[in-house]
C-alpha cells in the first residue's frame, strides 16, 4: 500500500513519536526528496488552548531562528484527518542519535566529551537569549540534543530540537507563564510558573548530570533543593564547582548568562564569583521589591523620591517630594517594554532607562547611581524582565 501524503508534497515514512492530541512523523518532500519531520496536532478534547498557542509559537519561532544546530522552519499548513481538524508544522529532519538513545545504550562519555558538548549547547543558547526578544527553550533534557557522532564516539555536531515548549519574553498574556518542562531537568522559578533565560541553564545543567552519571536527576540524592551528583561519578573539581553553579537552585547564585557559563567553563582558574550576579553594595539606598508578578524600585535622592513599578498589565513611575504621597507620572502597557538601557552620565554616574515603545522611563537621572549600584539593579532588572542590558 502506498504511503499516505499529505498536501500533494509530504510523503510520510513512519512515526517518529506520539503524544495525546499530537504526532511527529518522518516524511519526505517529495518537491525537494530531502527528509523532513512534521508535527501534526489534531485540534480535539485532548488539545487545549494552551497546546494550541504553544504549537502556534513554536511555528512563528523557528521561522525568525537560523541557526546550524536548530531545526528550520520550512512549511505549514492545516489538514483534515478522520477527527477533524489539523494542524501541521514542516521542520528540517536531523539524522541523529540523542542523549536519551546513548544513556540507555550505556555509551560512556569522557569528561572532555561533557565539556564539549556544554560548550556546543551554550553557544546555541548564547544565540537564542540574545535574541530581541530573548528566546527560552525551556524543556531542554536528554531526549531534546541530538548528536552526531564520528569513529570511536567522536562527537561531530550537537543540535537543540523540540520548540514547542519555547517561550518569547515579550510575550505577556497569562499564558505566558503556563507551566512546562519536564521534571527533574526543569528550575525552581520554572516550577513556579515563570521561567527566564538562566532556567534554560539549569535544565541544561541537569542534562549534562543525567548524561555523567546515567540516572535521571530526580533519581539522584538532594541536599536541600540542590542535586548532588558528585557521589555518582568521578569528575574534576572544576567541573562539579561548575555544574553546581548552573544547577543551583537559586537564581543570584546560578550563572547570570549562557556567555557567562561559557567563559567560566572555558577559564576555570577565574573565581567563579565573577560569573554571578552582581550583589547589592553595602551602602545603598535603592530598594527593590519583587516576587512573580510585580516588581517595586524605589530610588531616594536629597529631597524626593522616584518609584518604579511593573506587574503584569503595566509599567508606571511617579516621584514622592519631602514624604508626600507618590504622584504618578509615567503610565505605559508592560507588552511595549522592549529595551534596558545603562547610560553612563558626564560626572561618571549611570542611569538606567526602561523603553516601552516610544516612551522612557529612567532611574537615577537625579545624582545617578555608582558603577556597582548599576550593575546590581541593571541585573535585577534585566532578569525579572527578561531581556539583556543594552551599555
Amino acid at each position: 500500500m502506498a504511503n499516505p501524503v499529505l498536501v500533494n508534497r509530504y510523503e510520510i515514512r513512519r512515526q517518529l513519536g506520539q503524544k495525546p492530541g499530537k504526532r511527529t512523523l518522518l516524511a519526505i518532500d517529495l518537491k525537494t526528496q530531502t527528509p523532513v519531520v512534521i508535527k501534526v496536532m489534531a485540534l480535539g478534547e485532548a488539545v487545549g488552548r494552551d497546546d494550541i498557542r504553544l504549537f502556534e509559537r513554536e511555528a512563528s519561532t523557528l521561522q525568525m531562528l537560523s541557526h546550524p544546530s536548530i531545526p528550520a522552519y520550512l512549511d505549514h499548513f492545516e489538514l483534515t484527518l478522520k477527527s477533524g481538524r489539523g494542524f501541521a508544522l514542516v521542520q528540517t529532519y536531523i539524522q541523529g542519535k540523542s542523549l536519551q538513545a546513548c544513556m540507555q545504550e550505556q555509551i560512556s562519555f569522557s569528561e572532555e566529551n561533557v565539556k564539549q558538548i556544554a560548550r556546543l549547547l551554550l553557544d546555541i543558547l548564547v544565540y537564542l537569549h540574545r535574541q530581541q526578544p530573548p528566546v527560552i527553550h525551556r524543556d531542554i533534557k536528554p531526549s531534546n540534543v541530538l548528536l552526531t557522532l564520528e569513529a570511536n564516539q567522536i562527537i561531530q555536531q550537537v543540535y537543540l530540537i523540540d520548540f514547542g515548549s519555547v517561550q518569547i519574553f515579550s510575550e505577556r498574556s497569562d499564558s505566558s507563564f503556563t507551566v512546562v518542562g519536564t521534571y527533574g531537568y526543569t528550575a525552581p522559578e520554572q516550577l513556579a510558573g515563570r521561567a527566564i533565560t538562566a532556567s534554560d541553564l539549569y535544565s541544561l545543567g541537569a542534562t549534562l548530570i543525567a548524561l555523567l552519571t546515567g540516572t535521571h536527576p530526580s533519581s539522584l540524592p538532594q541536599q536541600g533543593m540542590r542535586i548532588d551528583f558528585e557521589r555518582n561519578v568521578q569528575v574534576s573539581p572544576e567541573l562539579a564547582q561548575w555544574l553546581k553553579l548552573m544547577t543551583n537552585p537559586r537564581i543570584d547564585q546560578r550563572f547570570a548568562t549562557a556567555y557567562d557559563a561559557l567563559r567560566a567553563l572555558d577559564n576555570p582558574s577565574v573565581p567563579r564569583s565573577s560569573f554571578l550576579a552582581p550583589q547589592k553594595p553595602a551602602d545603598c539606598k535603592i530598594r527593590v521589591n519583587k516576587d512573580p508578578n510585580s516588581l517595586e524600585v524605589v530610588i531616594p535622592s536629597l529631597s524626593s523620591k522616584t518609584r518604579l513599578v511593573i506587574d503584569q498589565q503595566q509599567i508606571s513611575m511617579g516621584s514622592a517630594v519631602l514624604g508626600l504621597t507618590f504622584k504618578q507620572v509615567q503610565v505605559a502597557n508592560r507588552r511595549m517594554i522592549s529595551r534596558l538601557e545603562c547610560i553612563k552620565k558626564p560626572d561618571g554616574r549611570y542611569r538606567i532607562v526602561i523603553w516601552a515603545g516610544a516612551q522612557s522611563f529612567e532611574l537615577g537621572t537625579d545624582q545617578g547611581m555608582s558603577e556597582p549600584e548599576k550593575d546590581w539593579l541593571a541585573y535585577e532588572l534585566s532578569n525579572w524582565l527578561g531581556i539583556p542590558v543594552v551599555t
